[in-house]
């Protein structure tokens, strides 16, 4: 071999080793259907193609995930933010709902929450809510929009640590600039307390309807069952859109963040009945921590909720990297180049 060749070679070995690594060889190659693991769902184009043995990788993953990202003592730092934005968030309701209906109509409704916060808890939450109800505001006056403006600030505060947190959950590090952020924290607390306002008003206004047209008994009991579903589509929705927009990625499509929600709204539901009937029944943190025993219950629920809704974004994260398909509102873009690291990158097998 000359010389000549020898250095040819070497220039084509450091071309090789120089490549950025989205111009290297994807681990899957799109046509993944006719490898030996089509039937883990590596083709999918939708979450509902994937089939039971790729499921069973997406929660064994999942769970190795929550104990490898530290998720339980995330969930933990996202409840103290939650907590400090809570009475923020119930005044910035109250204002904003008072400016168009009977702001007393968010501490009955509210108040119809019961079945799933201990009461302790609740009765905590609708104090502050009468307190609040009784010095709210049906004009808006300079106060009263420094006020609104100020509880939105604070209630931010409470979303700013969710989006930290989902940024963890879906293995992503915040670029996003001060204002850029801010405002993604402030626009998504507006748009939780505006479906929380919608809500309160559809729950409120459709038993009202109903006696004022002179339905019977009977559809005015189905308007009041009617409730929960209304609050599950809520909840459900609420979740969707945090998992859409709040971690600093390319935006999943739609269908990507719905295995998530429906995950982290069914364990939220189970989960808060469950934790509610044990408070309630075997009364352990008045008997631990006396009169304390509300905000230790409170602080509880608090974190399960958040632990239930960082598991759902760790669900969609994994499957989506069930699939070699884009998953990302790019949507065609090969491995590598989707600006999502779960869009990005394929999980392994489990046995």
């Amino acid at each position: 071999m000359t010389a000549t060749n020898r250095l040819g070679e070497l220039k084509r070995d450091l071309d090789g080793l120089s490549q950025p690594p989205d111009a290297a060889e994807p681990r899957y190659q799109p046509d993944a259907q006719t490898t030996p693991e089509k039937d883990r769902g590596r083709g999918a184009t939708d979450p509902r193609q994937i089939p039971a043995p790729g499921w069973k990788d997406i929660l064994v993953r999942s769970w190795g995930e929550i104990s490898d990202n530290s998720i339980f003592l995330v969930a933990g730092g996202v409840t103290y933010s939650i907590l400090a934005a809570l009475f923020p968030g119930l005044a910035a309701l109250v204002s904003i709902y008072g400016l168009f209906l009977d702001p007393a109509q968010v501490e009955r409704q509210i108040n119809a929450l019961s079945t799933i916060l201990p009461q302790d808890s609740m009765q905590m939450i609708s104090s502050e809510l009468h307190s609040l109800v009784s010095h709210s505001s049906q004009t808006l006056g300079i106060g009263a929009i420094v006020s609104l403006l100020l509880a939105l600030w604070f209630a931010s505060r409470g979303m700013s640590g969710m989006i930290n947190a989902l940024n963890i959950a879906y293995e992503e590090k915040e670029t996003r600039g001060f204002f850029k952020l801010n405002f993604l924290a402030i626009a998504l607390t507006v748009l939780l307390l505006v479906g929380g306002t919608i809500t309160i008003a559809l729950v409120g206004v459709l038993p009202a309807a109903a006696g004022f047209l002179g339905l019977g008994v009977i559809t005015k009991w189905l308007l009041l069952i009617l409730e929960w579903p209304i609050l599950i589509g809520v909840v459900l929705t609420g979740l969707a859109a945090l998992y859409r927009y709040a971690p600093d990625r390319k935006k999943p499509q739609w269908r990507w963040v719905s295995p998530g929600a429906l995950f982290a709204t069914a364990l939220w539901l189970v989960g808060s009945l469950l934790f509610t009937v044990y408070v309630t029944h075997f009364n352990s943190y008045n008997k631990t921590y006396g009169s304390l025993g509300g905000i230790f219950a409170l602080l509880t629920w608090l974190w399960l909720s958040s632990f239930v809704a960082l598991f759902g974004a760790v669900i969609n994260a994994q499957s989506e990297r069930q699939t070699v398909a884009d998953s990302t509102v790019a949507d065609g873009k090969p491995l590598g180049q989707r600006e999502a690291f779960a869009a990005d990158t394929v999980g392994k097998k489990t046995s």
